[in-house]
């Protein structure tokens, strides 16, 4: 997949969680989310601190407000105006130089696992574009393959979970990031 895919991959994926973003109810945001430990307001804090660390590498820094629902978009619109003028390699703070094809799949997967992640928690619906999905796919099985810096102790995943030939493609795709496909925030309300 080349860079021009990659980045139409990542706005769409960043359009749909930005779409849910914005209709999550207030009280929604204590939700468990099936990242361990986080909520739904902690998990979006998380996407915008990431989101916002690389447009600053490329991007004049912003003020943020007290709602990261209400930052969500703002900060997902510069994440895609840095990708777009970064060229071939990007500046992650936390690794340097990076590919920007390799950021790019990366992001694309992990925006539809957090998508999955606030749908799980707030037990609605998620609906995937089946073009997306089977595009996603190969890019979580290299994201997670043998050797990758996102596994394991000190990585950004949990030990995989196995691929289901009866899985839908979603849930394969959030089984490789070491999500259980059948999580369920009521098994885990506080």
């Amino acid at each position: 997949m080349d860079l021009t895919d990659l980045l139409r991959l990542d706005a769409t994926a960043l359009a749909l969680i930005g779409h849910d973003v914005a209709l999550i109810p207030d009280s929604a945001l204590a939700n468990p989310t099936p990242c361990e430990g986080w909520t739904v307001a902690d998990l979006l804090r998380h996407m915008n601190e990431r989101h916002d660390a690389v447009a600053q590498t490329v991007l004049a820094s912003v003020k943020e407000s007290d709602d990261p629902r209400d930052d969500f978009a703002r900060i997902a619109a510069r994440w895609m105006a840095a990708l777009e003028k970064t060229g071939q390699t990007v500046e992650i703070p936390w690794r340097g130089p990076t590919s920007t094809e390799w950021v790019l799949g990366v992001h694309v997967v992990d925006m539809l696992v957090h998508r999955w992640d606030l749908a799980s928690a707030l037990q609605t619906p998620l609906v995937v574009p089946a073009r997306l999905a089977e595009a996603a796919l190969p890019l979580a099985r290299a994201n997670t393959a043998p050797g990758s810096p996102l596994n394991g102790p000190g990585g950004a995943y949990r030990q995989p979970f196995a691929e289901d030939p009866t899985n839908s493609v979603m849930d394969n795709i959030v089984a490789l990031l070491g999500r259980n496909p059948r999580w369920s925030a009521q098994d885990h309300e506080r």
